[in-house]
Parts: C-alpha cells; sequence; structure tokens
C-alpha cells in the first residue's frame, strides 16, 4: 500500500494548446449558426442580427411632418388657404 505518487509538470506547450483551444471554442460557442435542411442535404447558415428599433420610423415621420409643414406654409403664402 505504498504507492508513490508522481507529480506531472505540464509544458508549457500544453498550456498554450489548452488555452488556445478553449478561446477558440469560446469563439466558436458565440456564433450564431443554425443547420437548415435542404433538398441537397443539411446547410448551415449564420443568423442575421435585425434588431427592432423606431429609429427608421422616427425619421420618416418627422420628414413626413416638414413636408405637409412646408406645403402648407406655401400654400397659405399663395392664398389657396
Amino acid at each position: 500500500m505504498t504507492e508513490k505518487i508522481k507529480s506531472e509538470v505540464i509544458s508549457r506547450r500544453r498550456v498554450f494548446s489548452l488555452v488556445g483551444l478553449a478561446i477558440a471554442s469560446g469563439l466558436l460557442a458565440t456564433i450564431p449558426v443554425s443547420p437548415q435542411v435542404t433538398p441537397r442535404g443539411v446547410e448551415l447558415s449564420v443568423d442575421q442580427a435585425q434588431a427592432v428599433t423606431y429609429r427608421r420610423a422616427r425619421v420618416t415621420a418627422r420628414r413626413v411632418n416638414r413636408r405637409v409643414y412646408r406645403h402648407t406654409r406655401r400654400a397659405v403664402r399663395r392664398g389657396y388657404y
């Protein structure tokens, strides 16, 4: 029952390869990839992020309001109102 415990030193090369493997797997895990079944087989596609923002609607509404105001002002000047 007298077993010697042998401590093994991990080389720098192995440590760097493990760290690199951990970083690479972490980066690959964050990529949004989804499998798609097609007639040719299974394909991997990268999902596109499409944030829902109302900026475009606000910009369009502001532009339309400015245009309506401008046309009304011109019509009043010309005597159409």
